[in-house]
């Protein structure tokens, strides 16, 4: 079964006045709308980038929200190409926490197109950054999405135990964390652990995970983003749902994800889910001896995984091309740059060579007139002594 990676890594960034109010104001309305209207936040963050000359502190800011709302958009390639520009231009002290977050939304893309060594890389590095003495303790949300996301890659590598230590230390982070994403990432930390625990046959240790990453809609119904609650809902239904089929309770089971799919919210969520819907109806109806029903739903369910496998390695094809590009583009800057240096090299030094080769070929001049005087004087002497 597909394992659900959804994590929103975003943090409240450091609020800074510079002379340009302008500036700053559409840039903090970019920050504030990344979890509410991520399509918003995303198109200023890209219109400050276009149509101003921004500081570098706002230019470091405006490029990770271009990457945070690319993640919370699903749109993995404008993730790692706004995720790397953030990290090109995070080169002063004070860029640090922006440099740590941008290493772990990239992680958190690599996990999710399965690039594993490229997500140990960034979490190592945002581990070995967090690890300073800049870094204030108070970043238990940081933490906690880094060992999330470690817990999330032991978890795809079917290392069920390492991954339940990890998703227990981003879980205590999360919850010593006052910062507001922290309860929205908690949430889905609690859903995957009990993934992880349906795995090892767990039940009731998952469905008191599951349990915990209910939220109340009724006491606090905007303390949360329209798109968290639909995801959330739809992943707790379907975890519900398989519970009660390794149980074997497929008829509670197929009720409930015949709900998932003919519910007519959700949308979005549910195409995401659609193809772990129909890998479950065809377990179910084996289990229930119906034969011709359960090829129906694995034959769908295959057609979707190949179709989801091409997307894959179109996906991965097409980030190598980017990357390839993007190479490209850097050796002729760098290129250039050496023509450049070459040139004023050349420039600087053209006169001293010139004047060189002045005096050169000079004296090359005054050595081919001594040459014949010498010569010329020999052969009179030799006539005088005759």
């Amino acid at each position: 079964m597909k394992v659900f990676i959804f994590i929103i890594l975003m943090f409240s960034c450091f609020s800074c006045r510079t002379d340009r109010p302008e500036e700053d104001k559409a840039l903090a309305q970019a920050e504030k709308l990344m979890l509410s209207d991520p399509k918003k936040s995303f198109g200023l963050a890209r219109n400050l980038l276009k149509e101003h000359s921004l500081t570098h502190e706002n230019k470091v800011r405006s490029l990770f929200v271009l990457t945070n709302t690319s993640n919370i958009l699903e749109k993995p390639l404008d993730v790692i190409k706004y995720g790397n520009l953030t990290l090109e231009n995070a080169t002063e002290d004070n860029d640090l926490i922006i440099k740590i977050k941008a290493l772990t939304l990239l992680g958190n893309t690599y996990q999710s197109i399965q690039l594993t060594e490229k997500l140990r890389t960034n979490l190592d590095q945002a581990e070995q950054l967090l690890s300073s003495s800049a870094v204030p303790d108070s970043m238990n949300v940081i933490r906690g999405n880094i060992f999330y996301l470690k817990a999330m890659n032991y978890f795809s590598s079917m290392d069920g135990n390492i991954a339940l230590s990890y998703f227990d230390k981003a879980i205590h982070q999360y919850l010593i964390s006052k910062e507001p994403v922290a309860k929205i990432n908690l949430k889905f930390a609690y859903i995957n652990k009990g993934w992880a625990l349906i795995d090892q046959k767990r039940f009731d240790l998952a469905k008191q995970n599951f349990a915990s990453a209910k939220v109340d809609l009724e006491s606090s119904p905007n303390k949360y983003p329209p798109l968290f609650v639909e995801r959330l809902e739809t992943t707790s239904a379907l975890a519900e749902a398989k519970i009660y089929s390794v149980q074997n309770n497929p008829e509670r089971s197929n009720a409930i994800l015949f709900g998932i799919l003919n519910d007519q919210k959700n949308i979005q969520v549910k195409k995401s889910v659609e193809n772990d819907i129909y890998k479950l109806l065809a377990d179910n109806f084996l289990k229930k001896n119906d034969v011709a029903k359960h090829d129906y739903y694995q034959n769908l369910y295959m057609r979707r995984a190949s179709k989801y496998n091409q997307m894959a390695a179109n996906l991965v094809n097409k980030l190598i091309q980017q990357e390839d590009e993007e190479y490209a583009v850097k050796k002729k800057e760098t290129d250039l740059k050496y023509f450049l240096l070459i040139g004023i090299i050349l420039l600087l030094f053209l006169p001293v060579i010139l004047f060189l080769m002045k005096k050169t070929m000079k004296l090359n001049r005054k050595c081919r007139n001594l040459r014949k005087e010498v010569h010329g004087i020999i052969p009179y002497e030799n006539q005088m002594v005759k």
